[in-house]
């Protein structure tokens, strides 16, 4: 009986073209991917370095002691692409360096006529050199940030600050309910605070001023005003030493609020992209074109400028150069970073861009950037920020206030039940007078207001120094 196929399958054969037809297909892609790696390895890459960075901490060319005509190539950028093409494992001799002393987009115009096989440098990213080249993912910070002169602030009035008005307001009701307390319960046995009314005044306000400062020498007898002062002082201290550090911060760190016009001189980079982002975009008239950091300086100096506006690593490299001389402040405008270019269609970019990503999951990145662009020692050991330091409002002590009302209001109720308690236990032990039971409500609310003001009271919460066991009342 001769061999038959089965219907069902039929359509396995039918596919088995078709999967190896797939096959060959992928494995041509393989062949071209290990190609195009293998050329990488093999061909000598021309890369080129700018030659007039604005900052020598990115990119630094100097001549060999040795040799004048060959050339050094070094700083950030330049370490950048060096551990990227370490991680990538191609050869140290598979590229070179060629300064370029041009502008920046016609460095970016010779990558993309081919002339170079890629640019190292700080070239910025901008969409519209992305239509010409390859660039890889930034190994910077992007933005523009502006950096004006460190001014110290000179106010007449600068001492009232720390504080908002609504703080002042607070202490100072607190203080003075706190004085009331003290005298209200010290007045009728402690002499210190008797005597006229105005002496009585005089000593509670000295009393409480002085505690401010620990400076206070007046004997507190009565338990309840203890109580009062203890809590008083700690408010006290809390906000002397609050209100010191604040003014302290005020007075050592700049508050820069610079108040830049439209015609107001500014200066930026030698860059075309540059000069039109502040000019369209930021509607500055004046605008400065400068070239190196040095120039920077001497704009600064002279007063041709009052700011600057850097990419973000170039303002964080000059501040941390210059720290007590210049800040950055206002807003980041944000843009691309620093990435290196390769010509359009380069697989060569994507492993750069993934390496560049290694490198700053690892640390490496960071340790570049510590190594080229740590501040100067001077400026590590004042960290000066431009950062406005905020007034101290209620709402950072409020807690603290309540606090200290709460305990004097309970003192101060408690020493008023004692007053009240004594001077019902003295009315029952007096001989009601034929007249008592026709004075009127006003002239009782008198007698019990003066006994209240001028009696003094024995209980257990006075000290034993000054507690009496007589009540000596005047109900005249």
């Amino acid at each position: 009986m001769p061999f038959q196929l089965r219907s069902s399958t039929k359509p396995i054969f039918l596919f088995i073209p078709i999967l190896l037809i797939s096959s060959l297909v992928i494995l041509s892609q393989v062949s071209v991917v290990e190609g195009g790696s293998t050329e990488h390895k093999t061909q000598k890459l021309i890369i080129g370095v700018p030659g007039n960075a604005s900052f020598k901490n990115f990119v630094k060319i100097t001549s060999s002691s040795q040799n004048p005509n060959e050339k050094n190539y070094t700083g950030f950028c330049v370490r950048v692409f060096e551990e990227v093409w370490k991680r990538l494992g191609y050869p140290v001799t598979n590229y070179e360096f060629v300064e370029f002393n041009g502008a920046y987009d016609d460095l970016v115009a010779n990558v993309a006529n081919k002339t170079y096989s890629a640019a190292v440098g700080d070239i910025t990213i901008l969409a519209e050199r992305w239509k010409d080249v390859e660039f890889t993912e930034p190994f910077t910070e992007s933005g523009l940030s502006m950096v004006v002169p460190v001014k110290p602030s000179q106010k007449a009035w600068m001492f009232l600050e720390p504080f908002t008005l609504g703080m002042w307001l607070a202490a100072a009701s607190v203080l003075v309910y706190t004085m009331f307390i003290v005298w209200f319960v010290e007045h009728r046995s402690n002499p210190d605070f008797s005597g006229p009314w105005n002496d009585q005044l005089g000593n509670a306000l000295w009393f409480t001023f002085s505690s401010l400062f620990l400076a206070h020498r007046e004997k507190i007898q009565s338990n309840y005003a203890r109580i009062v002062v203890v809590v008083w002082l700690f408010l006290a201290l809390v906000l002397t030493q609050s209100y010191t550090a604040n003014l302290t911060s005020m007075l050592t760190i700049s508050r820069l609020r610079p108040k830049l016009l439209s015609h107001s001189n500014v200066g930026c980079d030698e860059s075309s992209f540059m000069k039109k982002y502040v000019e369209g975009v930021l509607n500055y008239k004046n605008v400065s074109l400068i070239r190196d950091e040095d120039a920077y300086l001497r704009a600064f100096e002279t007063g041709s400028i009052s700011a600057a506006f850097l990419e973000i690593p170039y303002a964080k490299d000059f501040v941390n150069r210059n720290c007590r001389k210049f800040s950055i402040v206002g807003t980041t405008y944000r843009f691309g970073g620093f990435g290196f270019i390769f010509q359009k269609g380069c697989g060569l970019a994507a492993d750069v861009s993934k390496a560049i990503l290694e490198l700053s999951e690892n640390g490496t990145l960071k340790m570049l950037e510590e190594e080229w662009l740590t501040p100067d020692k001077e400026c590590l050991k004042s960290e000066t920020t431009t950062e406005n330091i905020d007034s101290l409002s209620l709402q950072n002590f409020w807690g603290l206030f309540l606090f200290s009302a709460a305990t004097s209001s309970i003192c101060f109720l408690l020493f008023l039940g004692h007053l009240v308690r004594d001077y019902l236990r003295h009315q029952s032990s007096q001989v009601a007078d034929v007249n008592a039971s026709n004075e009127s409500v006003s002239i009782k609310t008198v007698r019990v207001a003066r006994y209240l003001m001028n009696a003094e009271i024995g209980s257990p919460w006075r000290s034993p120094s000054s507690n009496r066991a007589v009540l000596e009342i005047d109900m005249c």
